[in-house]
């Protein structure tokens, strides 16, 4: 079988096409694993930030610092920093409109990421009473919210399913349990611990 020019010309046309199509398909996929990955570490360091304050919020509220002020003025210290530490994540709005003689990262007015966590911080100052803790309680659930809202589990897990075809969440609460052992084994989550006097 003899083949002449045109029919070789449009054989390799074809196949070049063929290949441009394969190589425009894999830089596309490629491209979206370098931008979920530039993003995907961004929420990781956003992740470690935040369960580090988790951490501070959750030990300010919870345990008993009579006769530990300095333990508890310690906290607050890493508290502020943390605060600190969070302008990177949460930079202040509008920084032409409001605190122009401040410095830089002061200026404009404080996301409420933050707010939520000065709120804390000025409310972990006062005397201990359950009132505050149902105050500070509110406000670590506000502040994990504005996170939650930023990284978007859901999304993020389904992202994650359309570049690894697996999807690491069961959709399952404790309703969807169907046997008595399994029923009664959970029955005491909705029961708050007792507070220590």
């Amino acid at each position: 079988m003899d083949i002449g020019s045109d029919q070789f010309s449009n054989l390799l046309a074809c196949v070049s096409l063929v290949i441009s199509g394969i190589l425009a398909v894999l830089y596309v996929r490629d491209r979206r694993h370098v931008k979920f990955t530039i993003a995907n570490d961004y929420i990781n360091q956003l992740l470690q930030w935040h369960h580090s304050v988790i951490e501070i919020l959750t030990e300010l509220r919870l345990r008993q610092f009579s006769g530990y002020e300095d333990e508890r003025q310690s906290l607050l210290i890493e508290l502020s920093a943390y605060i600190e530490k969070g302008r990177f994540f949460f930079p202040n709005i509008n920084p032409g409109e409001h605190g122009v003689d401040k410095p830089p990262a002061y200026r404009g007015y404080r996301n409420i990421g933050l707010d939520f966590l000065v709120a804390s911080y000025n409310l972990h100052h006062k005397p201990s009473s359950s009132s505050l803790n149902e105050k500070a309680e509110q406000l670590q659930r506000l502040f994990t919210s504005v996170v939650y809202e930023i990284i978007n589990p859901g999304e993020r897990l389904e992202t994650i399913r359309e570049l690894t075809d697996r999807y690491f969440v069961k959709g399952l609460s404790v309703e969807d349990l169907q046997e008595p052992g399994q029923l009664s084994a959970v029955s005491h989550m909705w029961d708050r611990p007792a507070k220590s006097t």
